[in-house]
């Protein structure tokens, strides 16, 4: 536990300005690490649909809840074609970097989207 406790000290995140100046960008690279804004007339159009398809059913959770699950997964799929058509457009290991990066943010919104969905289901 002490030699856990050794190794831990040595990885606290970045120690100069400059390396916390960076690490603190990270999150807006692509601004996935935070709500978006659905304010976009395809985001929109989607919200409607999905409303209409889940007022045709009984449900026993909030229909805004779906709803936002399916926008992030949409908002994710988005950033993910713009990046790989830059990406096919012309190779480059940091687009590669940020493409497999975007798996978590998607992991992420899956999770939340089966438990919508199981809390629908009960």
């Amino acid at each position: 536990m002490e030699a856990n406790r050794r190794n831990a000290k040595h990885s606290t995140g970045p120690k100069t300005d400059q390396g916390k100046a960076r690490s603190s960008g990270n999150a807006l690279r692509h601004g996935l690490s935070r709500p978006g804004p659905h304010d976009n007339a395809g985001g929109t159009a989607l919200t409607q649909a999905l409303l209409d398809r889940l007022a045709q059913e009984a449900l026993s959770i909030e229909p805004a809840e779906v709803v936002q699950a399916k926008l992030e997964l949409a908002r994710i799929r988005a950033v993910r074609r713009d990046l790989l058509a830059a990406f096919l457009k012309a190779p480059d290991a940091k687009l590669r970097k940020r493409l497999r990066g975007l798996e978590r943010y998607e992991r992420a919104a899956f999770a939340r989207q089966r438990r919508v969905m199981r809390a629908r289901s009960r």
